[in-house]
C-alpha cells in the first residue's frame, strides 16, 4: 500500500513540472483569487489539476483549468508553504480560463474564474455558463481593430 501512495505522488509530482510557464502562471493566479476572497480563512492546496488545455495562436497563449483545492491546516495570514491537509476539510473547485498576450505574456488579455464548493447544487450550471464565458476568452486578441470603438459628439 505505501508503494501505491509514492507511486501516486510521484506522478502527481511528474504531472506539476510538466506544466508550461503560462500554466503555472495560471494556476497562481486562481490560487492568488481564492485566497483574496474575504470569506476563506484557511489556506488552500491544489490537490488535482483534472482539466488543462492549452492553445497557440497567433495572438497568444489560451489556457483552461479546472482545480481542486483542498483545505489546510494552516490559517491564510500564515501563509506557509508546508501546511498539511486537512483531513475532512472543506473541498473547493475552481475553474478559470486565461487568454494571455503573445507579445507580453504576463499581460492577460481576457480572464473567467468560479471558485465554489464540490458540493455545490449549482456546479453545472456555473460549468456550463463557464464554458461560454471561456469561448469568448479564447477570442480575446489585445489587437484594436477599426470600428471596434466608436465615439461621437453630438452638435450643440
Amino acid at each position: 500500500m505505501k508503494w501505491l501512495l509514492a507511486l501516486c505522488g510521484g506522478l502527481l509530482a511528474l504531472a506539476g513540472a510538466n506544466q508550461s510557464p503560462a500554466q503555472q502562471r495560471a494556476l497562481d493566479i486562481v490560487l492568488e483569487y481564492f485566497h483574496g476572497r474575504s470569506f476563506v480563512q484557511s489556506v488552500f492546496k491544489e490537490q488535482v489539476v483534472t482539466e488543462v488545455a492549452k492553445e497557440e495562436s497567433s495572438t497568444g497563449t489560451y489556457i483552461h483549468l479546472e482545480v481542486e483545492l483542498a483545505q489546510t491546516h494552516c490559517r491564510k495570514q500564515r501563509r506557509a508553504q508546508n501546511c498539511p491537509v486537512k483531513a475532512g476539510g472543506r473541498r473547493q473547485i475552481c475553474l478559470a480560463c486565461f487568454s494571455f498576450d503573445l507579445r507580453s505574456p504576463d499581460h492577460i488579455l481576457d480572464k473567467s474564474m468560479h471558485c465554489m464548493s464540490q458540493k455545490s447544487s449549482v456546479l453545472q450550471e456555473t460549468k456550463r455558463r463557464h464554458a461560454e464565458e471561456c469561448e469568448k476568452v479564447k477570442k480575446a486578441n489585445g489587437l484594436y481593430l477599426p470600428g471596434q470603438f466608436a465615439f461621437s459628439r453630438g452638435l450643440p
